[in-house]
């Protein structure tokens, strides 16, 4: 097929705070409850026309199962490249294959002229996830943006949601190492801890629901959920020390803290980003 445009949407990142598995046999009821912090550092992609699909990553040609499903899904027959650049690592709990996955559905809707709403587009981007074990609630947050609390699983129109307002406050973070989130969910005593410690999370935070209370419950969730690495552990204690709360990125091997944190560089690089108050969307596009 020859390529006749492009188009390009972006994504902002997501970092989880807690959640709470919720199982269901069709995939656009599956996904988790919980809170989590929408980042505005997160993935822009590129989609034109081609004979095959091809997914590259940061410059690399890869798999990427959960977009090349969003592709599939939408393009059909036909084949397309899609590009996309990370502002935050892979695998590393910061949402990255959720947001690729909706920023491809954007740029797609755009380039193939599909009409399809927000709601169905992210409803095929959670489907993809969860249907490859990347991701529960990244989409979701990730349309929306915000300091977001998932109260009911399920893509936007399905899941139910609500927010923490919000400063669009700097959030710094130093990634330990990555994590496989399919391995996680994989494993059913460890979902069992998730599940017990995201209730009492979710109890803590509806009770008061502010910034400084979902620090709390994340880091709360992350010791008793036993999900986080000892170093992930020992850096959260760190920053303890100095008067300030941080938890861990579920699921990842990351760190993070509201405003800035001279414990945290001990440990590594640290990144920063502000809270994004908006989600995905179409950011150019040309015949």
């Amino acid at each position: 097929m020859e390529n006749t445009g492009k188009a390009k949407a972006y994504s902002p990142s997501h970092i989880t705070g807690f959640f709470e598995i919720r199982d269901n046999k069709n995939p656009v009821y599956k996904g988790s409850v919980g809170c989590g912090i929408v980042l505005e550092a997160g993935c822009v992609t590129d989609v034109s026309l081609d004979n095959r699909v091809r997914i590259v990553l940061n410059g690399m040609e890869e798999e990427a199962r959960t977009t090349r499903y969003v592709v599939e899904h939408l393009v059909g027959k036909h084949g397309a490249v899609v590009s996309t650049d990370f502002e935050v690592p892979i695998e590393c709990g910061f949402g990255a294959s959720g947001a690729g996955a909706l920023s491809t559905a954007l740029a797609l809707n755009e380039l193939l002229a599909l009409r399809m709403t927000l709601n169905k587009l992210a409803e095929v981007a959670h489907i993809a996830e969860v249907e490859n074990s990347t991701g529960l609630g990244d989409v979701t947050a990730e349309t929306y943006g915000g300091v977001v609390i998932r109260k009911k699983p399920g893509p936007p129109g399905i899941g139910i949601i609500d927010k923490i307002p919000q400063r669009k406050e700097k959030i710094s973070c130093v990634v330990l190492g990555k994590k496989s989130t399919k391995a996680v969910l994989a494993d059913d005593s460890m979902r069992r801890r998730i599940n017990e410690a995201g209730r009492g999370a979710m109890k803590e935070l509806m009770q008061k629901p502010t910034l400084e209370t979902f620090m709390h419950a994340s880091r709360q969730f992350s010791l008793r959920s036993e999900v986080i690495s000892e170093k992930c552990r020992d850096a959260i204690e760190a920053v303890d020390a100095e008067g300030k709360v941080a938890s861990a990125a579920m699921l990842g091997d990351t760190v993070f803290v509201i405003g800035d944190s001279d414990a945290l560089r001990e440990f590594g690089d640290v990144k920063e980003s502000r809270i994004s108050d908006s989600g995905a969307r179409v950011i150019t596009s040309r015949a």
